[in-house]
């Protein structure tokens, strides 16, 4: 989320300090001068500038430029602010050159950083810098990261940026709100100068964003693999007349056996052996039956005793024929 240049090749932004970029001094030629002197500041709502709050630029009297002109001052112009009752300091531009004689007008955020009260006194001393070449910036509220485009919206507000000091807390306005932004870092110097140039920017993570705490790794335990029970589907019962529920039967009375497409479709059950008989003496009525009929009815069924068939091993003789009503009949008397 955070990392990586926000702003690559192609054009820098910031804006001039107001009065050109070129080399040389104001008439040319000569060494430049050292400029210093001390106003009473106060925020440029004073002077109706109200605008220049999305900024670091400020406003100096008439006086401060003829004295530049003098010096031969290179542009832009390019100043360290400093309270000297604190000894902090920062760097900006100059808008323009309208305020009162003594006074100075500064965005109020810079005097907030720089400690001032209204009507304190600041000194103000021209300064070179180089032109910067990678910034680190640390949102101070997380509120920042819900911003939709970041990238366009700090691109749009730098552009009205000069200088970008180390431990200067720039505020941007977006959307009806205002957005701490502090500069942990900027490189080649500790204050760099970005009108026309080049700056990849990095974030760092906001002073109140907290990331979530990660749980401990635990153990990893053998996962037990429960096996589902197969779910057997209920045979549901056609109700009503079915048509066509017969089967066939083979003709040599062997069961038929079920077709794997349509078990439900089987044969019926086998029939009986008495069942079985009859319908085969139904279909076949000579089975049993002997050709040219029954020749003899008593053992050993046409052979005489005493031919081979009759000798040991063959049927018994047959027994002899008792008389039922052989007997005499008896008087009572």
């Amino acid at each position: 989320m955070f990392g990586g240049g926000f702003f690559g090749g192609g054009g820098g932004f910031g804006g001039g300090g107001g009065m050109g970029d070129h080399g040389g001094g104001f008439f040319g030629g000569g060494l430049p001068g050292h400029f210093e002197r001390q106003f009473t500041a106060f925020p440029v709502a004073c002077a109706g500038k109200e605008d220049l709050e999305r900024g670091n630029k400020i406003i100096l009297p008439a006086s401060a430029l003829d004295h530049l002109a003098r010096l031969n001052i290179s542009y832009p112009m390019l100043f360290e602010v400093t309270n000297t009752a604190t000894a902090r300091r920062t760097h900006c531009g100059v808008q323009e050159f309208s305020a009162e004689e003594g006074m100075c007008y500064l965005p109020y955020w810079m005097m907030c950083n720089l400690l001032l009260q209204e009507g304190d006194l600041v000194k103000i001393s021209n300064a070179t810098l180089p032109k910067g070449t990678f910034v680190k910036l640390q949102p101070v509220s997380s509120d920042f990261l819900n911003i939709h485009n970041p990238r366009a919206v700090l691109e749009n507000t730098l552009r009205n940026f000069a200088t970008l000091t180390v431990n200067d807390c720039i505020v941007i306005d977006y959307n009806g709100r205002k957005y701490e932004i502090e500069i942990v870092e900027t490189k080649p110097a500790q204050a760099i100068s970005i009108i026309e140039a080049d700056v990849n920017v990095d974030f760092a993570p906001p002073k109140d964003y907290k990331e979530a705490p990660r749980p401990p790794p635990q153990a990893a335990a053998p996962m037990a693999v429960e096996e589902e029970p197969e779910q057997i589907e209920p045979v549901v019962e056609e109700k009503g007349p079915k048509l066509f529920a017969g089967s066939g039967q083979r003709v040599d009375g062997k069961a038929i056996k079920a077709s794997q497409a349509s078990p439900h479709l089987g044969p019926a059950p086998p029939p009986s052996e008495e069942e079985a008989e009859k319908k085969l003496d139904l279909m076949m009525p000579w089975r049993k039956r002997l050709r040219n009929g029954i020749k003899w009815v008593n053992p050993p069924y046409g052979f005489n005793t005493g031919h081979m068939s009759a000798q040991k091993g063959a049927a018994p003789p047959p027994k002899p024929v008792e008389d039922l009503w052989g007997g005499s009949g008896k008087s009572l008397q």
